[in-house]
């Protein structure tokens, strides 16, 4: 299939999805306006639409309605019911509201998951003012409708991927993983963090892919004893002999979907592994294991993290400061279930279960002391049983071969 084709097949998939998701009665109404600049996550992953006029889009569990400015309404996909607007959507909206049969509409509002809290607090006042029971339009009897949030539905929409979102991913983690092996068989001393990033740059470049979070700090790159994992554009620390490098990377394809791998290398030096550092990549390996063990439908989210975290404070290591893992797909934190502790900054997220056909990455490392960071994550797919491994596990620390 062409790009675009591919595209439109993934999001009428995930439009189907949602409508199945939805009760009798119920319709999501995602609102957005100017798109381009203030994208809507929900409006992407289900129309791959950018308008510019107050749009709305409803879904209940049988149809799929548009409302769009009459200069936008070409880019609407197949499978939209379509209404266009010169200059007042209200008549619109509220005679498809009553058509539709609704009583509750679900606003993408959240207070934990940016991700299913794209609607602006100014468009929602307006959106639940054209639904307000009194009306100056005449012949209009709308009721007093409830109103609710989708986050639960969209969380779940999100989490929960199609077949053909994980063969998306698949390809975008194949094709990270052949970007590290040709970094890995090219890198020479004093190649710098920034010359690590160069290269994997030209490589996204040549293959049509973007760095999963953006050019400025995709990949993260780490070199040596003085360079802390951080979320910072690569620096310039030198890789020489016994050096460690540890790198956070992930590339997006054209249908939108992302990878998000860490690799940790050595760049070997005639001597032996430093047992530290050899005991430090188990330590972090055991840990992930415990975690994928844990991963099973039906655990929480917490409960995930805890089992890996416990895993690494036994082997006689401090804490990592974050999750374990988070969702993955068209973006590289992809909301939903949380794969973290019960910190207040992640909220509810980490209540959720786990389901069969989420997609996660598992994530975590250590500091070495006097040699560097040890960071791996690998992506996986929840199954029935134990997960499927996405990416090709790294089971050993991998030498620089330039």
């Amino acid at each position: 299939m062409a790009p675009n084709t591919a595209v439109n097949a993934l999001q009428d998939g995930k439009r189907r999805q949602a409508q199945a998701l939805l009760r009798d009665g119920e319709v999501w109404l995602i609102a957005a306006r100017e798109s381009g600049v203030r994208p809507e996550p929900a409006l992407t992953l289900v129309a791959g639409v950018d308008v510019t006029w107050d749009s709305l889009f409803l879904l209940t569990r049988d149809e799929a309605v548009a409302i769009v400015g009459r200069f936008d309404a070409d880019a609407v996909p197949p499978g939209w019911t379509m209404h266009g607007y010169d200059a007042d959507l209200r008549a619109l909206l509220r005679a498809e509201v009553t058509r539709l049969g609704a009583r509750r509409v679900l606003l993408n509002i959240s207070e934990d998951d940016p991700l299913c809290d794209g609607l602006t607090s100014g468009l929602e006042r307006r959106v639940r003012g054209w639904l307000a029971p009194a009306s100056d339009l005449a012949g209009d009897d709308l009721p007093a409708l409830e109103w609710g949030s989708a986050a639960p539905l969209l969380g779940r929409l999100r989490s929960v991927k199609t077949p053909a979102e994980h063969a998306a991913i698949r390809g975008a983690v194949d094709l990270a993983e052949a970007h590290l092996r040709e970094m890995a068989a090219a890198a020479r001393p004093g190649w710098t963090e920034r010359d690590v990033a160069a290269f994997l740059h030209g490589l996204c470049r040549r293959d049509g892919a973007e760095p999963s979070w953006g050019w400025a700090a995709c990949p993260n790159v780490h070199v040596g004893p003085d360079s802390r994992p951080s979320h910072a554009p690569p620096g310039d620390h030198a890789l020489r002999p016994g050096s460690l490098l540890h790198i956070d990377y992930g590339v997006r394809l054209a249908h939108g979907y992302c990878s998000d791998i860490q690799r940790a290398y050595r760049l070997p030096d005639g001597q032996p592994v430093p047992d530290a550092v050899q005991a430090a990549f188990r330590a972090c390996w055991q840990a992930v294991q415990a975690g994928a063990d844990a991963l099973r439908p039906g655990t929480p989210g917490h409960a995930v993290d805890a089992a890996a975290r416990a895993a690494l404070v036994a082997a006689g290591y401090p804490e990592y400061q974050h999750a374990l893992g988070h969702g993955l797909g068209r973006a590289t934190h992809d909301g939903g279930t949380l794969l973290g502790p019960r910190w207040p900054r992640y909220g509810q997220t980490v209540e959720g279960l786990v389901a069969v056909d989420e997609v996660y990455t598992l994530e975590l490392g250590v500091m070495v002391p006097g040699h560097g960071f040890i960071g791996l994550e690998e992506d996986v797919i929840v199954r029935d049983g134990p997960p499927e491994w996405l990416s090709a596990r790294q089971d050993d620390l991998r030498d620089l071969t330039g």
